[in-house]
């Protein structure tokens, strides 16, 4: 039997680079990985920052707007994996969602609401955990957004990755569209976080519900799952599981917030492609205006108060935890 050993623990404490016949598990620095705490990430003097500035905090604007990295095929690599995990996210979500609605009346609102809740927080942490390692586990063009405003993600991979959680979540809500068939597919057309009751909600009303629902989503999933100080108090091995409760926290304080309005949305591909599926779009429009608004708002108050302090040399290569966990492998 083939022996699995570690990396010697002065190359890695984490224990994240594996040997196996002589190989190297597979790392990708990224400081917008969803869960991670910035903890997998490189010095921004790093020699690979300048192939893919994300791979560290981007510490200038021309870095994140640099056109090169859309000639870097990891990023269209990664961009496969988001797809392909928000396709199947669309699809396990929709088929619970369009469960609850053909439940009518025999099981309580409220009961409805924690189901859908405890969903929610349950499928979002499996597949950010199952992502995570090798896109960074967003899955969602809210968080895409909201890392890229925030200077952890750079303009080309966050235009592939929105791009790729689209079509993925289109892709998604037609497998299960031809799945349920037609006439079964949300039969009462009500999608819960997308439709809307257009006789009782307003655009103006959706648009204000959706713009501080989601930034408030955004202010608590940087907070458990992006903050660097919170590495050392619980680190990446839980903060996907807080990144879900923030999603059911969310779901359940929406749930009866206004009548005709169907719950947060939040993600906007996943509305999009059980929408685009249903043939009704609605006002999906409106989902990613807010999310953008909030997405940039929340960019704001991130770089007015943020994690780390200007420094230079020693100091600021202290300042980063992720550091550490990289510079040993980068001397191999």
């Amino acid at each position: 039997m083939s022996k699995v050993t570690t990396a010697p623990p002065q190359d890695d404490p984490a224990s994240f680079q594996l040997r196996f016949r002589g190989a190297k598990v597979r790392e990708h620095p990224f400081a917008g990985r969803i869960g991670g705490n910035q903890e997998f990430c490189l010095d921004p003097d790093d020699e690979a920052v300048k192939q893919q500035p994300d791979a560290a905090p981007i510490i200038s604007i021309s870095r994140s707007l640099d056109p090169s990295g859309f000639l870097v095929f990891e990023y269209y690599k990664m961009g496969l994996i988001e797809g392909l995990g928000t396709c199947l996210l669309v699809f396990v979500s929709g088929a619970g969602a369009n469960a609850l609605t053909t439940l009518g009346d025999s099981v309580s609102p409220m009961a409805i609401a924690l189901y859908a809740a405890l969903f929610n927080w349950i499928s979002l942490t499996l597949f950010v955990y199952t992502t995570a390692p090798a896109s960074g586990g967003h899955l969602n063009p809210s968080i895409t957004m909201g890392t890229f405003f925030a200077g952890l993600s750079s303009l080309p991979r966050s235009l592939i990755y929105v791009v790729s959680q689209s079509v993925g979540a289109i892709v998604g809500g037609y497998w299960l569209r031809l799945g349920l068939g037609k006439n079964g597919y949300f039969p009462s057309g009500v999608i819960p976080g997308c439709t809307v009751d257009e006789q009782l909600v307003s655009r103006g009303q959706l648009f204000v519900l959706e713009y501080v629902f989601a930034l408030a989503q955004l202010f608590l999933a940087f907070g458990v799952g992006l903050e660097p100080r919170n590495a050392k108090t619980y680190g990446p091995a839980f903060a996907p599981v807080l990144v879900g409760l923030t999603l059911g926290l969310g779901t359940l304080a929406s749930s009866f917030v206004k009548e005709g309005y169907s719950g947060i949305s939040f993600n906007s591909a996943r509305c999009l492609g059980l929408m685009t599926a249903k043939g009704n779009l609605q006002y999906n429009y409106l989902h990613w205006i807010a999310t953008l608004s909030a997405c940039m708002v929340h960019g704001v108050f991130y770089h007015t108060v943020p994690p780390y302090k200007k420094s230079s040399g020693k100091a600021r290569r202290e300042a980063l935890p992720c550091v550490e966990h990289h510079a040993g492998s980068q001397k191999h």
